[in-house]
């Protein structure tokens, strides 16, 4: 082999080793930068704040609610007991969102995991809110764990379900329509009287007066006199 033939080989293999060496460093820092950016994302999506007991923010800026629950209000019968049970599973934790849609007042609603664990799920389950039925993946699962949690008598269905009136002079039954959402009142006299429980964590209440419930928004059930 000539003196030129062996340079040419040297410098083809010092290009050779040259094109490799860059190649592994532009691999490793694109590698460290993915890893950077995937913690970035992941630190983005920490919980900062627990709203109620179906709603928190992101240390993102982002708003969420669990996508198939309604919790009650914080001053309704249960609120405050569903918002320490969401602390509870999800503050301060980073969480994986799936299935995201934009709700109204700039909230996003999702299915919300920590690690493998279902928060939707484990909140009904639970008995802390009830399904709103809303088209999902999981929402088979959802309504089943919500009719489990009202067969156990847990969460809601121990703290808030009442057959007693608070005073003996307040008869009245003001009960919602879960599907429809729509108010009515049911005199003692009423064909279904007995049958209703009311729901307090809901805005169901005891009314002392038809007045009363009609100012509240209920209006008298069919089947009343």
């Amino acid at each position: 082999m000539t003196l030129q033939r062996i340079l040419l080989c040297k410098q083809s293999f010092m290009k050779k080793k040259l094109f490799t060496l860059v190649f592994l460093l532009a691999s490793f820092v694109s590698f460290a930068l993915n890893i950077n950016f995937y913690q970035k994302i992941q630190e983005e999506n920490r919980v900062i704040e627990v709203v109620d007991g179906d709603t928190f923010q992101l240390k993102s800026g982002k708003r969420v609610r669990l996508m198939g629950v309604d919790a009650p209000e914080y001053d309704y019968c249960g609120g405050q007991e569903a918002k320490a049970r969401l602390q509870e599973l999800i503050l301060n934790k980073k969480i994986k969102l799936e299935e995201e849609i934009s709700e109204a007042f700039g909230r996003t609603l999702a299915l919300v995991w920590v690690d493998k664990t279902l928060v939707n799920q484990i909140m009904l389950k639970e008995g802390w809110g009830r399904p709103d039925y809303r088209k999902n993946s999981r929402r088979d699962g959802l309504t089943s764990a919500y009719h489990e949690a009202q067969a156990g008598k847990v969460g809601l269905f121990s703290l808030c379900i009442s057959t007693k009136p608070f005073k003996a002079s307040c008869l009245i039954k003001g009960n919602i329509d879960q599907a429809t959402y729509q108010k009515f009142y049911h005199l003692p006299a009423c064909r279904h009287y007995q049958e209703v429980k009311l729901n307090l964590a809901f805005g169901e209440q005891w009314f002392c007066s038809e007045k009363e419930a009609l100012a509240a928004g209920f209006k008298k059930a069919s089947g009343c006199p």
